[in-house]
């Protein structure tokens, strides 16, 4: 009797824990945060960001870095066109079927670039020679595009001169005061401000110095802003057939090209030995020159491809314009 009796307050027992789980994981359920799926194009970018994340790491370490990543490289849809907007960890879909970057490519006017890091704002396509198609218009001014940029930015450069910009002034020689600087209406992005040799001959070397540290670099060769100067790379990289000995060799006659002829008494945003600058000066040379606190230059500057295209063929009286 007793064992009969045992048994079925065994059985009260189990059922009464039972309903007990239930009820609480019925209170559970009614006070949790209902979750809302994300976009699947917002979810495939923040997968395709964390298995790429030493390239994004870089990216996005500075605040108000924004990228965008054409949705071609994400998911292989149509119901999807356009970019993800990426801008301090936000991330949101633009839909848009016209993109700058797709204009400027299928013109068939740029050169792809050989030598590459795979470092963010690294040039993928440049534009060389005396007068390529890269006229684009930005906030009703002229500029050319210098290249296009492994970000999917283009970089690009004013056609007028600009007085009383602070860079590298005493012994912050080699990059700009952030602080200093008014924030431009472009893309904030990396510039590689780098001290080189003159003697250094080879691009590949150039390249390499304007974005390493080393015994002369005061400060950081990494420049994060809205803009810099013409690199000495840039300069090299314009001209079809740049032959020099050394840096200071180079003028218009053997390294000819839209570029070496814009840069009349401009700085570069490179430096070399003794507090020394490179210039470009009224006989379109480089040569070395110390830096003074009022300088004149052309700025540089990053503004989306990846964005909308609304018209323009890049000739001065057709230039890009777009969206941005």
């Amino acid at each position: 009797m007793e064992n009969k009796k045992f048994k079925i307050i065994r059985y009260i027992v189990i059922i009464l824990a039972c309903i007990g789980l239930i009820g609480i994981g019925i209170y559970q359920k009614k006070n949790s945060t209902i979750s809302v799926d994300e976009d699947p194009i917002i979810t495939k970018t923040r997968e395709y960001v964390n298995n790429n994340s030493t390239y994004f790491n870089e990216l996005f370490k500075e605040k108000d870095m924004e990228y965008r990543i054409d949705t071609k490289s994400i998911i292989k849809s149509d119901e999807y066109k356009g970019y993800v907007r990426i801008i301090n960890n936000e991330y949101s879909y633009v839909n848009e079927e016209n993109l700058l970057i797709d204009k400027i490519i299928d013109n068939n006017s740029l050169t792809k670039v050989e030598f590459n890091e795979n470092m963010p704002y690294d040039l993928n396509y440049i534009y060389k020679g005396e007068d390529p198609k890269n006229y684009i218009k930005y906030n009703n001014n002229l500029y050319r595009i210098i290249g296009i940029t492994n970000t999917n930015d283009l970089k690009i450069i004013s056609l007028d001169n600009y007085n009383n910009i602070s860079w590298g002034l005493s012994n912050n020689i080699n990059y700009f005061e952030g602080e200093e600087l008014p924030k431009e209406d472009s893309v904030k992005g990396i510039f590689y401000v780098g001290y080189i040799r003159s003697e250094t001959k080879e691009l590949e070397s150039i390249i390499k110095n304007e974005k390493r540290n080393n015994n002369y670099t005061i400060g950081m060769p990494k420049y994060y802003g809205y803009y810099s100067f013409a690199n000495i790379s840039d300069i090299i990289s314009a001209s079809e057939t740049c032959t020099y000995n050394n840096i200071l060799d180079i003028n218009k006659e053997n390294c000819n090209s839209y570029l070496i002829s814009m840069l009349d008494n401009t700085y570069t945003a490179n430096t070399l030995e003794d507090n020394k600058v490179y210039y470009v000066d009224e006989n379109k040379k480089i040569i070395s020159k110390e830096l003074e606190d009022s300088i004149q230059a052309k700025k540089v500057i990053y503004v989306h491809g990846i964005s909308k295209y609304i018209s323009g063929d890049g000739t001065k009286d057709s230039p890009y314009e777009f969206e941005n």
